[in-house]
């Protein structure tokens, strides 16, 4: 039996974008059958909100969809604990920025959006933080778009 790969979502605070985005590739790698290949988490780069629960935004709209992020609790990655997860996928450029910052060597690390190819797309996942629930709403669609693709790679290329 192979070690689950260790996936991390990487936000800027951990209560939006990353702990949505880790439910929603769960759940999707659950439908698949794949749940026992992969072990999925969420942190933030920032240290604002260690300890604290998903914004309440996030949790409705998780909710909204048969989704439950009641138990998420905010945590950080630094560069103290990088080693613990194989890949991670940054949420926007600034994210990814500061995941190379800290040692994560870029094979390791992914956007959220790179696969798309809707043609001028920014591969930055927007931050709903300062909007309303129509930006929660806009994420949930754009990390479901991109589970299924996201799933099938990192299947292929760390199972080679």
């Amino acid at each position: 039996m192979h070690k689950p790969t260790r996936v991390l979502f990487v936000c800027l605070g951990n209560i939006c974008r990353s702990p949505l985005a880790e439910v929603i590739v769960s759940s999707q790698a659950e439908k698949k059958g794949l749940a026992e290949q992969f072990s999925f988490s969420s942190a933030g780069t920032g240290d604002w909100h260690i300890g604290g629960r998903a914004d309440p935004r996030s949790e409705q709209t998780a909710k909204q969809h048969g989704l439950d992020l009641s138990q998420h609790q905010a945590q950080q990655i630094t560069r103290n604990n990088i080693n613990l997860w194989d890949y991670f996928v940054a949420m926007d450029a600034d994210n990814h920025r500061n995941l190379l910052h800290m040692g994560v060597h870029p094979g390791r690390l992914l956007m959220m959006r790179q696969f798309e190819s809707a043609g001028e797309i920014s591969l930055n996942v927007p931050d709903p933080y300062y909007g309303g629930e129509d930006g929660f709403e806009d994420i949930y669609h754009i990390f479901c778009a991109n589970a299924d693709i996201l799933l099938r790679h990192l299947r292929n290329f760390h199972l080679r």
